[in-house]
Protein backbone atom coordinates (compact mmCIF):
# COMPACT_ATOMS: atom_id res chain seq x y z
CA UNK A 1 0.00 0.00 0.00
CA UNK A 2 1.19 3.49 -0.77
CA UNK A 3 1.36 6.88 0.94
CA UNK A 4 -1.52 8.12 -0.89
CA UNK A 5 -5.74 7.59 0.29
CA UNK A 6 -6.61 3.95 -0.67
CA UNK A 7 -9.30 3.81 -3.15
CA UNK A 8 -12.47 1.99 -2.35
CA UNK A 9 -12.09 -0.05 -5.49
CA UNK A 10 -9.58 -2.74 -5.81
CA UNK A 11 -8.78 -3.01 -9.44
CA UNK A 12 -8.62 1.21 -9.45
CA UNK A 13 -6.18 0.90 -5.95
CA UNK A 14 -3.88 -1.27 -7.95
CA UNK A 15 -4.04 0.98 -10.86
CA UNK A 16 -2.66 3.19 -8.57
CA UNK A 17 -0.04 1.64 -7.07
CA UNK A 18 1.58 0.35 -10.83
CA UNK A 19 1.87 3.71 -11.20
CA UNK A 20 3.74 4.18 -7.94
CA UNK A 21 6.21 1.86 -8.74
CA UNK A 22 6.53 3.16 -12.40
CA UNK A 23 7.54 6.21 -10.22
CA UNK A 24 4.79 8.41 -10.65
CA UNK A 25 3.55 11.24 -7.69
CA UNK A 26 -0.08 10.34 -6.70
CA UNK A 27 -1.77 13.33 -4.53
CA UNK A 28 -4.85 12.70 -2.48
CA UNK A 29 -8.08 13.34 -3.93
CA UNK A 30 -11.39 15.52 -2.91
CA UNK A 31 -12.85 14.06 -6.31
CA UNK A 32 -10.17 12.00 -7.88
CA UNK A 33 -6.63 11.30 -7.74
CA UNK A 34 -3.56 13.29 -9.53
CA UNK A 35 -0.97 11.19 -11.34
CA UNK A 36 2.73 13.15 -12.00
CA UNK A 37 5.47 11.54 -13.79
CA UNK A 38 8.31 11.98 -13.05
CA UNK A 39 9.79 14.47 -15.33
CA UNK A 40 7.26 16.40 -14.45
CA UNK A 41 5.54 17.22 -18.03
CA UNK A 42 2.47 14.45 -17.68
CA UNK A 43 -0.23 14.45 -15.55
CA UNK A 44 -3.45 12.70 -15.28
CA UNK A 45 -6.43 12.31 -13.07
CA UNK A 46 -7.71 8.94 -12.07
CA UNK A 47 -11.58 9.67 -10.70
CA UNK A 48 -13.20 8.21 -7.52
CA UNK A 49 -15.99 7.14 -9.53
CA UNK A 50 -15.06 5.79 -12.84
CA UNK A 51 -17.00 6.23 -16.51
CA UNK A 52 -16.86 2.53 -17.36
CA UNK A 53 -15.83 -0.87 -17.00
CA UNK A 54 -12.08 -0.36 -18.59
CA UNK A 55 -11.47 3.12 -17.36
CA UNK A 56 -8.81 1.58 -15.00
CA UNK A 57 -6.99 -0.32 -17.86
CA UNK A 58 -7.21 2.95 -19.99
CA UNK A 59 -5.45 4.96 -17.69
CA UNK A 60 -2.54 1.87 -17.67
CA UNK A 61 -2.51 1.83 -21.32
CA UNK A 62 -2.36 5.96 -21.84
CA UNK A 63 0.46 5.98 -18.54
CA UNK A 64 2.50 3.24 -20.53
CA UNK A 65 2.29 5.20 -23.72
CA UNK A 66 3.93 8.03 -22.21
CA UNK A 67 8.10 8.66 -23.06
CA UNK A 68 8.77 8.63 -18.49
CA UNK A 69 6.97 5.68 -18.11
CA UNK A 70 9.24 3.45 -16.15
CA UNK A 71 8.56 -0.09 -15.87
CA UNK A 72 9.23 -2.45 -13.54
CA UNK A 73 11.15 -0.36 -10.72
Amino acid sequence: MGYWKRHKRKDLEEVLEVFHQAGWLIEDPPTYYTLKCPCGKHMRWLHLTPSGANYGRNALAWGRRQPCWREGL
